[in-house]
């Protein structure tokens, strides 16, 4: 198919479901799972081959479940299962162009230069920019801060600024509204994003000064040859990475208020304001012609990039849905039954196990997630607990994306680094990934008893 196929079919997909949001009518469903479809044949020649073999395994898989007339009718409407989550995908990365055209990670490489001393510091500040770029621009912030830390003085230190990134990056998993988990779990478990936050953003925070104190163990004084900026650079410098953070910030405010005045979900939300914040944004550093080219780019390479991702996701949704009319939820209630688990502390190690095994040996997190979403947050057994389990679902996706080989972040890492990704994942962040999940179940064990 032609390459135009790809992005436009995405974004109808995206555009359509939105706009149904405001405006239903009849054939809505039935034109997402359309262009959901288009979407799923245009970009299959064109993904890397474990996501084909996941993604043909999968749609075997669903229709060998959904042999009937019926049932086939019900694997095109599974396609857009996951289309509230998917909007957010598709348009928050448009928050990137004003970040990229105002120049802030050239300020924030000012920083780096300035501050960073010694190899805890580099730790620190790496995993702090993946954190919060990272909870915006998603996956394409870390050849951008791979980039700014790949200097002389910091080359020497490449694994540990491999492990800072990833480590950072899957922090934003467990709170940021952009990150396609945090939808997945907001629109399946019946809580609200603010709900999640506070819980979240903890974990992630004591989560990131326990990876600091465990580098900090080994403090190496960085020499620096290259000339330090001067003090009008820094200030600077300074000046607009704070603004880079009030504007975050200040976007993620109009989304709480939005949702809470108009009664709309965040899932709605976020892609709406997302789309807006960037126009605007954008306005006050690009003319109308770099306007246009940074939109022409995100149409030609930006989405063409969600490929892999994006197809997952889709099939997923289908896949997921055939499970459900054959009975999964019984199933699973039925295993669970089996291992006498009718408690939510002690499903939620399970849902480890079965989250990080199958990353390990290629399938790709967001699939069990969404199986498992889909079958848990309609389980009458755990009405009451959609909040721990979502917390337990995010932290074991964080752990398998961190030690899968076959992750997005880690197959990303491994190709700019020029590195082994079962080198970052399963040698360097295996011990981490335990530990994560650990300080992750015991705050979630916490929760669980002052509720």
């Amino acid at each position: 198919m032609k390459p135009i196929i790809r992005p436009l079919s995405t974004l109808l997909m995206g555009g359509t479901y939105l706009l149904s949001i405001f405006y239903p009518f009849p054939i809505a469903t039935g034109l997402v799972s359309l262009f959901a479809l288009v979407a799923l044949l245009s970009f299959f020649p064109y993904l890397n081959r474990v996501p084909k073999l996941l993604i043909l395994a999968l749609t075997i898989g669903a229709l060998s479940m959904e042999m009937s007339r019926e049932g086939l009718q019900h694997f095109f409407t599974g396609l857009q299962t996951n289309a509230n989550v998917l909007a957010i995908f598709i348009f928050v990365p448009l928050l990137a162009i004003p970040i990229k055209q105002g120049n802030y990670l050239t300020y924030v490489e000012v920083i780096f230069s300035s501050y960073i001393k010694k190899t805890h510091q580099l730790y620190l500040f790496s995993t702090i920019s993946a954190a919060s770029i990272g909870a915006v621009m998603n996956v394409g912030s870390l050849p951008i801060l791979y980039q700014l830390t790949d200097t002389k003085a910091f080359q020497p230190y490449t694994m540990m600024r491999l492990k800072s990134m990833s480590r950072g990056f899957v922090l934003a998993f467990l709170w940021s509204p952009y990150f396609i988990s945090v939808g997945l779990v907001l629109a399946y478990f019946d809580i609200s994003w603010l709900q999640l936050f506070v819980p979240g953003i903890s974990l992630a925070l004591l989560i990131l000064l326990m990876g600091w104190l465990l580098e900090g163990r080994n403090r190496e004084e960085i020499p620096i040859e290259m000339p330090l900026p001067n003090q009008a650079e820094l200030k600077k410098a300074k000046r607009k990475v704070m603004e880079l953070a009030l504007i975050v910030a200040l976007i993620t405010a109009i989304i709480m208020v939005v949702e809470n005045i108009t009664g709309l979900s965040v899932l709605t939300v976020i892609p709406l304001v997302a789309i807006l914040m960037s126009f605007l944004w954008s306005l006050f550093f690009s003319t109308k012609q770099q306007l246009a080219d940074n939109y022409r780019s995100f149409f030609n390479s930006r989405i063409p990039g969600m490929g892999n991702e994006l197809s997952l996701f889709i099939i997923a949704g289908a896949f997921g849905t055939a499970l459900l009319d054959n009975g999964a939820e019984e199933w699973i209630l039925s295993l669970l039954d089996a291992l006498n688990i009718s408690n939510v502390l002690l499903l939620i190690p399970v849902i480890a196990l079965l989250m990080a095994v199958p990353a390990i040996v290629g399938l790709h997190p967001v699939i069990t997630a969404t199986i498992l979403a889909i079958t848990l947050s309609g389980s009458p057994l755990f009405m009451e607990d959609h909040l721990y389990l979502s917390l337990g679902l995010l932290s074991s996706w964080m752990a398998a994306i961190l030690i899968s080989p076959f992750s997005g972040v880690n197959l990303l890492l491994a190709a700019i680094s020029r590195k082994s990704p079962f080198e970052i994942s399963l040698k360097n962040n295996a011990g981490f990934s335990g530990l994560l999940w650990i300080v992750c179940y015991v705050g979630i064990v916490i929760l669980y008893f002052i509720r």
